[in-house]
């Protein structure tokens, strides 16, 4: 996430934002807080004041509250304290038309804030039009809050002193820009004022939709030989890496069947040790296949390894011994003499 107090306060870069945002097609999905967009990125800001001081939230993506708006998951922020808004910055061409929308849920509810600062053919020289409106989400369900939906409290200010020159009264983005000329600029809506953790989701701003995903982990699985004697213990391993290669750690169950039967689990779930490595000793009596299995969690879909088999030999059956003759003659012996 970006802070934008060093951004928002030069008009230099207001005057970039008069170039028109990319269109993007479809719904594009994130597994963390970077966007990876120019156009529309989260960034945290001051509650009383677009550039006051403000702190970074932790973030991390989960299932819930409730049923997201997009997909299974959503972006959790759990702001540092009190003070500081957090959720989308976006650019805009045109203050007539500008929209940005998000969906926020909040357990305990959340409190927060929307700016829009712009540029149009009224203000004087070395000056933006800024815009602030409170805005606020309910516990129980998720609530979209859109930007041009809301009467902002417009004043003028001074981008070399960051002061306020005057004030322009309350109104919506579209009835501004009717009164005082269409413009570019950006706008940052975000929540956790009062510093209650959130959710985001369903972001769309500048021609781009955000849904916020789980991240995609891989699930390998090994074993120590792949052949062993009936009775004899074998270490099967499971490793779970992201897309980066990176081990994570994420505790794994160990499953087996043999050779076509049904899967069955072996023992409960298996923390990893230092290195990221899950492993269990078990025992074969036969040939038999072995799989790990990732359960959900909060941030990633469950998930299967590649079977790995370790075949037995049974040792050969010894014929059965054959009868003795002797019995036969002590049997013979032992009968009385014919008279």
């Amino acid at each position: 996430m970006r802070s934008t107090l060093s951004v928002v306060a030069t008009a230099a870069l207001l005057t970039a934002l008069g170039t028109a945002p990319a269109q993007a097609d479809g719904p594009r999905t994130l597994t963390g807080p970077v966007t990876g967009d120019p156009d529309v990125f989260l960034t945290f800001v001051g509650c009383a004041n677009l550039f006051a001081p403000a702190a970074a939230p932790q973030s991390r993506i989960n299932l819930g509250p409730y049923d997201a708006p997009l997909g299974r998951r959503s972006l959790g922020l759990v702001p540092a304290s009190p003070g500081t808004a957090s959720g989308p910055f976006a650019r805009f061409d045109s203050l007539a038309s500008f929209d940005s929308t998000l969906a926020v849920a909040a357990t305990s509810g959340s409190q927060g804030v929307s700016y829009v600062m712009s540029i149009t053919p009224s203000n004087p020289p070395g000056t933006a039009w800024s815009g602030r409106a409170a805005v606020s989400a309910s516990p129980g369900a998720w609530t979209e809050v859109s930007s041009a939906a809301l009467a902002y409290d417009w004043t003028l200010v001074d981008l070399t002193t960051l002061t306020v020159v005057s004030s322009a009264g309350t109104a919506t983005t579209a009835a501004f820009a009717a009164e005082h000329g269409d413009g570019a600029g950006f706008g940052v809506t975000g929540f956790g004022c009062d510093g209650q953790s959130f959710n985001l989701d369903a972001v769309r701003a500048s021609g781009s939709t955000f849904d916020f995903e789980g991240v995609a982990l891989s699930t390998g699985a090994s074993v120590d030989r792949p052949r062993a004697e009936a009775g004899e213990r074998v270490t099967i391993s499971g490793r779970v890496t992201d897309g980066t290669g990176r081990v994570t750690g994420d505790p794994l169950v160990l499953e087996s069947r043999p050779p076509g039967g049904a899967w069955s689990q072996v023992g409960p779930a298996v923390a990893s040790d230092r290195s990221g490595l899950a492993r269990v000793d078990v025992p074969v009596s036969e040939t038999t296949e072995f799989r790990w299995h990732r359960p959900e969690s909060q941030y990633a879909d469950e998930g299967w390894s590649d079977p790995v088999t370790v075949t037995v030999e049974q040792p050969a059956t010894a014929p059965a011994p054959a009868e003795s003759d002797q019995s036969e003659k002590s049997d013979k012996s032992e009968a009385p003499a014919p008279q």
